[in-house]
């Protein structure tokens, strides 16, 4: 397998934009990518774009807005994992030698209203259970947790406060309001003990990433900016994550505690990097829940102490383990399709000292990716 590497990054603003076209969030993004990786689209030699709520000649819209170049374009979606799916696919074809310098894109323009939580809408046991919207399913697994492990609101609020900083520093981020703890916690209620702001707002926006071979990105004289891909991994659930097995919760293993257990060890066997060894993240956090158990199933504290490991600061720019630095999906925005390529975005920024006012301190040179969609997940591992 060859060495792969990511050469340019590129976001468009997230938010609500209902006046913007898909090509209308795409076109920036693709162009501050081809330009952070100082190449041309006819460089690249096929395409991978990650969405969800899409037609069928979407894709190819927005990549030939740059140029009918006669390159594949491929599609998938996964839902909130869609454009982090598309990145793993693109850095197995390309390690495995059958291209080398591809675009991986991810996009949305998301409807109005709440997702529907389950596989079956209307005839799951979570419908008549009235647990179908996800925040309801959600609230009762926070309150699981409190129960179980004594954690106090006010650590899941701490989630969404440090977001709300990392976003404040973050002009492409959807929401750029510091809240404090308070605030987080007194903002209106969706499903108690669920505030609002412990929410991510539903966002359009879109993100893209070049990748290529080490060797190409050498001769294209661009390796020394360059991040590694050190490794990746994916799986969906089993059996017991979805009946009621050790880590399932209560619709299912959503949220990916064994999952992502089973996948932190796959990708830590492969790339010999360990928790320890990882200076910065980006974790699935829709709700501040989903930090939580991510923080535990990718074993940067033990199962039950994450509360104290988030309520002590390890979050935060001078923490055990800065995570979502751009404000992640609470604050920086969800639009789903993008979300993947986005958090592989961040990453490379950070690795490289080009993150700004939210820069970790202490060159850092190993990152993680943790993505998550429709329960099934997506780990990437990125080195300098």
């Amino acid at each position: 397998m060859r060495q792969v590497v990511v050469i340019g990054v590129g976001l468009s603003k997230f938010g609500r934009f209902p006046e913007k076209s898909f090509e209308d969030l795409t076109y920036p993004a693709i162009e501050h990518a081809l330009e952070d990786a100082g190449i041309s689209f006819k460089d690249i030699e096929v395409a991978f774009c990650g969405v969800v709520e899409s037609g069928v000649y979407d894709s190819r819209r927005v990549v030939q807005n740059f140029g009918w170049t006669g390159i594949m374009i491929h599609s998938l979606s996964q839902a909130s994992g869609s454009s982090a799916a598309a990145f793993r696919v693109a850095y197995w074809l390309i390690a495995a030698g059958y291209y080398d310098t591809a675009l991986v894109v991810g996009y949305e323009k998301m409807p109005k209203g709440l997702i529907a939580g389950t596989l079956f809408p209307g005839t799951s046991h979570l419908d008549v259970m009235g647990l179908d919207p996800i925040p309801a399913r959600v609230a009762l697994e926070m309150r699981k947790r409190m129960q179980l492990y004594n954690e106090p609101l006010q650590a899941f609020a701490t989630v969404a406060a440090q977001a709300s900083e990392y976003a404040a520093l973050n002009p492409h981020a959807h929401y750029q309001v510091k809240h404090s703890v308070e605030e987080v916690m007194n903002s209106p209620v969706i499903a108690d003990p669920l505030t609002l702001y412990m929410c991510c707002p539903v966002s359009d926006g879109a993100s893209a990433a070049i990748i290529c071979s080490a060797q190409k990105a050498r001769r294209l004289g661009v390796l020394k900016r360059a991040v590694y891909v050190a490794g990746a991994a994916c799986a969906s659930p089993q059996v017991d994550d979805l009946v009621g097995g050790p880590g399932a919760d209560i619709g299912g293993d959503f949220k990916g505690g064994n999952v992502t257990r089973r996948l932190a060890a796959e990708l830590y066997n492969k790339t010999g990097i360990g928790p320890n060894d990882i200076d910065v993240a980006q974790m699935h956090d829709p709700f501040t829940h989903a930090v939580f158990v991510d923080l535990e199933a990718l074993g940067f504290c033990k199962e039950g102490e994450a509360g104290r490991f988030v309520l002590e600061g390890n979050l935060g720019p001078q923490g055990k383990i800065p995570t979502n630095t751009d404000g992640g999906l609470l604050c920086k925005g969800h639009p789903m399709g993008a979300t993947g390529t986005a958090q592989v975005a961040e990453i490379v920024k950070q690795l490289r000292g080009e993150a700004g006012p939210r820069q970790v301190p202490g060159n850092p040179k190993v990152g993680l990716t943790h993505s998550s969609g429709a329960g099934m997940m997506n780990l990437h591992m990125l080195k300098k």
